[in-house]
């Protein structure tokens, strides 16, 4: 030992070199396995962790969002326009830009009621059109208060009908006067003495036959009774009628009105006073001609006959 001690004090230099150059390998060889382990742990995947009972808030609200995105809400408004909504453009009749907010399209006829029925309200023909094709454009319909997109809705066929001329011509007798069972009948201009006829007799200057009369008493703007009575004449060749009210001038049979029927084919016909008549295609319908005045012919359904029609000129 006292050998091997001297030696190292001899060559202690040399030893410490040794003993230092022992603990650099030694250091290197504990760094190269460290680095080799920490490898191998990143290549291999840690083993999977044990599924829990029931699925953490976070992932809960994680498969809602998912399933949103698989079915995503629908855009609804209840407004012309909107976010998602474009506001529709028109060119106005001044040229300028217009829109439903600002612009009436299609006067008289309000821009709701296009848009309630979905009705083209771009196009520039669209109070002409007949979407449900019942013979009724949608200008009719919305003046008949009527659904334009419903073939069993729709304003009254009368409605078509129009005047395109009245020729009125007053009964050239008045029934004037009474006395038990004898009627005064006068002409209108008093040229021609009185007639004192009974039911059954024949107007002098005429083939009209007295065949009934109607005592009646109505009341006048003054509160008092006042004589209506009638006498009903008859024309024993045409079956003309005419009702001579006492004190007013009747209108003739010979009065005319002519009309235009406007639903289906156009269609022009005349009818006298007092005559009947149908429309297409409820012709199962009569309609009786009652007055003819220059501005308006009056008519009424023979079914209900105490509600007078007044049918006027068609609009410009």
């Amino acid at each position: 030992m006292a050998k091997v001690s001297d030696w190292i004090k001899a060559h202690y230099d040399l030893v410490v070199v040794i003993a230092a150059a022992a603990f650099l390998f030694i250091s290197a060889v504990s760094i190269w396995w460290s680095a080799i382990q920490f490898g191998n742990r990143l290549l291999t995947p840690e083993p999977p962790r044990p599924k829990a009972a029931s699925q953490p808030p976070v992932a809960v609200e994680l498969d809602r969002a998912a399933e949103q995105l698989q079915h995503p809400a629908q855009w609804k408004a209840s407004t012309r326009s909107g976010l998602f909504v474009p506001e529709k453009h028109f060119i106005g009749e001044d040229g300028l830009p217009a829109t439903l907010q600002n612009t009436q399209v299609h006067a008289p006829v309000p821009n709701d009621w296009f848009e309630k029925y979905s009705l083209p309200i771009e196009d520039a023909d669209v109070l002409d059109q007949d979407p449900d094709k019942d013979g009724f454009t949608n200008l009719d319909e919305w003046q008949g208060g009527t659904d334009p997109t419903n073939k069993d809705s729709h304003p009254d066929y009368v409605t078509k009908l129009h005047l395109v001329s009245a020729t009125e011509e007053p009964f050239r007798y008045i029934f004037s006067s009474r006395i038990k069972d004898k009627f005064g009948i006068n002409t209108i201009d008093q040229t021609e003495p009185t007639q004192f006829l009974k039911v059954g007799d024949v107007i002098r200057g005429t083939d009209f036959k007295i065949m009934k009369f109607t005592e009646k008493r109505e009341r006048n703007r003054y509160g008092m009774k006042e004589d209506v009575s009638e006498l009903l004449v008859e024309h024993p060749a045409s079956h003309a009628q005419v009702t001579l009210v006492k004190g007013k001038v009747a209108t003739s049979p010979q009065s005319v009105a002519t009309f235009v029927y406007t639903w289906g084919v156009r269609r022009e016909f005349e009818v006298r006073k007092d005559q009947e008549f149908s429309l297409k295609p409820t012709e199962e319908i009569k309609y009786k001609l009652v007055d003819v005045q220059p501005a308006k012919a009056v008519i009424v359904n023979t079914q209900n006959p105490n509600a007078p029609i007044e049918i006027g000129f068609a609009a410009p």
